[in-house]
């Protein structure tokens, strides 16, 4: 059976320190000198990393039924987020998405517009008096704002919330760096901050059911279907452990993706002069050259073959949206950011595009996070031309999602100005 090439890696721990100080650059070296398909190994575990359009439709699609979430990086989201749509395997997962899908179908998004625009409307008249900002801490706090607003029609302090989730975000990507993990024994080795971080992401989660389950008139919202899951009977009853799964899950995953995503498109719309750009497009780039899932894992449930090399039962397969979406033979000029390529007939899976994933596990987000992608840019600009501060970094930290590894300040000017 004909193994794939890669890099020879350390005797016991194979390539893992090398990925663990620098994750990205490590894997795009690895697909610079190896190819699309590239062989490791993180300790014991035999590892691929797949960086073509049809090995990744293989995997995430035509036979998604052999790769399974039964992963390293699956069992340390799982210490945060139980058994639910990112971490759940197989049956698990499709109770969770039988249940989740229909909340998020695009019909139940008309209309949103004026719910974000009462949280966009004091941010920009806040942003009037401040004339600058950072830009990372702003989406971070609208978002998370927006999305508890939509999802759950409620308000929370979102500082506390942010504060708490990267805490818990932070130490669960450190643990799937580490060679050993203690916590795997027992919940109780889990750090003191990691712990600290959950409980109040916990009382958080709790306070928003409590409040549903009192009111009296229940907006047609998720958290409204997935108490009425909690409340039902049969097979789609939802325990109470599953629902404060699912409801962190979303508080979770709802904001980073999105957040992550308007930042960069202000930074490299206002740094290219493309403030102009329909707001569809500058999303659509932004968030093709910084996918916030910038890498997905799966286990091969039995030995396979993919693009005529062995892949052995039980290891793993890594595709990298990050690095696809800056692949030279998918993408022309795959660094500089263009929202043009966007126009018109947008780039697919095929082509090398997968910001949201692919197949049955594509994230349900989608459309929600699209919606408010557009239109915080299209407010935004309306009224205000941003410019990077100089002297910053704009480095990237990749962890659970991929952030940006610090503040990042623009300065504002007024629509119009001469700047």
């Amino acid at each position: 059976m004909k193994r794939a090439p890669g890099p020879k890696g350390a005797l016991i721990w194979g390539s893992l320190t090398e990925f663990s100080a620098d994750s990205l650059g490590f894997l795009a070296e690895a697909a610079h000198e190896h190819g699309d398909i590239v062989r490791m190994r993180f300790g014991p575990v035999t590892v691929h990393l797949l960086n073509h359009p049809e090995y990744v439709e293989h995997v995430l699609t035509r036979n998604a039924s052999n790769y399974d979430k039964n992963t390293r990086s699956a069992h340390r989201i799982a210490a945060t987020t139980g058994d639910s749509l990112l971490s759940a395997n197989q049956v698990a997962w499709k109770r969770h998405r039988k249940l989740v899908q229909p909340g998020f179908q695009p019909s139940n998004f008309t209309g949103i517009e004026p719910a974000l625009d009462r949280l966009i409307e004091p941010m920009l008249e806040r942003w009037q008096l401040a004339g600058e900002v950072d830009i990372v801490d702003e989406m971070m706090q609208l978002v998370i704002a927006a999305v508890i607003e939509v999802l759950f029609s409620s308000s929370i302090d979102t500082e506390k919330l942010n504060a708490a989730l990267e805490v818990v975000l932070a130490d669960t990507w450190r643990r799937i760096e580490a060679p050993l993990d203690a916590s795997l024994l027992s919940p109780r080795l889990h750090r003191p901050a990691f712990k600290a971080a959950l409980k109040e992401i916990d009382g958080i989660v709790l306070e928003l059911i409590l409040a549903r389950r009192s009111s009296t008139q229940r907006p047609d919202d998720v958290l409204t279907r997935l108490l009425a899951a909690h409340e039902g009977a049969g097979e789609t009853h939802l325990s109470d452990t599953e629902l404060r799964d699912a409801t962190v899950t979303l508080l979770l995953s709802g904001h980073e993706t999105t957040a992550n995503a308007l930042s960069w498109a202000f930074i490299r719309a206002s740094s290219g002069g493309h403030e102009a750009a329909d707001p569809a497009t500058i999303f659509a780039e932004a968030i093709r050259l910084y996918p916030s899932i910038w890498v997905i894992e799966r286990r091969a449930v039995e030995a396979d073959t993919i693009g005529g090399y062995h892949i052995p039962r039980g290891s793993s397969v890594l595709i990298s949206p990050y690095l696809m979406h800056r692949h030279p033979k998918l993408w022309h000029d795959p660094e500089r950011f263009d929202p043009a390529r966007f126009a018109g007939d947008h780039p697919r899976a095929r082509d090398g595009c997968i910001p949201f994933g692919l197949g049955e596990h594509r994230c349900v987000g989608l459309y929600l996070a699209n919606t408010i992608g557009a239109h915080v840019l299209n407010r935004v600009f309306a009224r205000f031309r941003l410019k990077l501060l100089p002297d910053q970094g704009l480095g990237l930290s990749p962890g659970i999602t991929l952030r940006h590894e610090g503040p990042v300040r623009m300065r504002l000017h007024k629509e119009g100005d001469d700047v």
